[in-house]
């Protein structure tokens, strides 16, 4: 059958191939988002683009195999392609393999290698990956809990438009300045995953100090001299994230009252 059959119908990959200006993703996440959506017609099309190396076709390839969206589901390999996708810089591979990696599909549950995921994916600016690392650092999965960070990547996402809304989280009125001035480095990708990274090692920090001696437990002959080396890079930590980090660190005051986080 020849392009002049009238019953000759190309495949996606032979389209992309063929038409230089054709995005097989795209055309893909039309079907794949269409109503009602056509998941064998977008599997497809994200195996055209995947087969010509596109990043983003690769993990929409491992989305849909994870879900059996017009194919068999196969959760190992659908972790395999989003690992390779998230390797290449996919925001989507990096969200789609984190939420395999804190929930174990497809393989071994790794929650803290899923919140990484989940950073790396917001860097890029993912509202839904941003939401689900908000939620992580709300609730201490795979990282150590900290709330006033989950509050403004809340509102980040809901700010890169993200429709999910985290229910019974309230922030309060001491913080607001403290949740949009933290919001507002976490857009700056260049800032979110030091930011987070500095937080959780200032908490970790935080809490060895929280020790009743007043300093980290270690060893028996352990040096005095790293010991005071730790007790100053801890209390440097705790002078620089001054005014977010350190509510948590000393009795709270009394404030006005909770404000949701869409009232601001």
């Amino acid at each position: 059958m020849n392009s002049r059959d009238p019953g000759f119908c190309p495949t996606p990959l032979a389209v992309a191939l063929t038409t230089p200006a054709i995005n097989p993703v795209q055309h893909g996440l039309e079907v794949f988002h269409g109503a009602p959506p056509d998941y064998a017609r977008a599997v497809g099309w994200f195996r055209a683009a995947a087969e010509g190396g596109d990043r983003d076709g690769i993990a929409m390839l491992g989305l849909c195999q994870l879900e059996g969206l017009g194919m068999p589901a196969d959760p190992v390999q659908a972790r395999a392609l989003l690992v390779r996708a998230a390797g290449m810089g996919s925001a989507m591979g990096h969200y789609q393999l984190g939420r395999m990696l804190v929930t174990g599909r497809g393989g071994p549950m790794d929650e803290e290698g899923g919140v990484t995921a989940y950073v790396a994916a917001a860097a890029l600016g993912h509202a839904e990956a941003t939401f689900n690392l908000a939620s992580c650092l709300h609730a201490g999965v795979g990282c150590l809990p900290d709330r006033l960070a989950a509050k403004a990547l809340y509102l980040r996402s809901r700010n890169l438009g993200c429709t999910l809304r985290p229910k019974g989280v309230m922030v309060q009125k001491r913080e607001l300045k403290s949740v949009r001035a933290l919001a507002m480095h976490f857009a700056d990708p260049r800032r979110l995953t030091s930011l987070v990274r500095e937080r959780q090692q200032a908490l970790s920090l935080a809490q060895a100090m929280s020790q009743p001696d007043g300093h980290p437990r270690c060893t028996d002959g352990a040096d005095p001299k790293n010991l005071r080396q730790a007790g100053r890079l801890a209390a440097g930590v705790m002078a620089a994230m001054a005014g977010t980090l350190g509510q948590y660190l000393r009795p709270t005051s009394r404030d006005a009252g909770p404000t949701k986080i869409d009232n601001f």
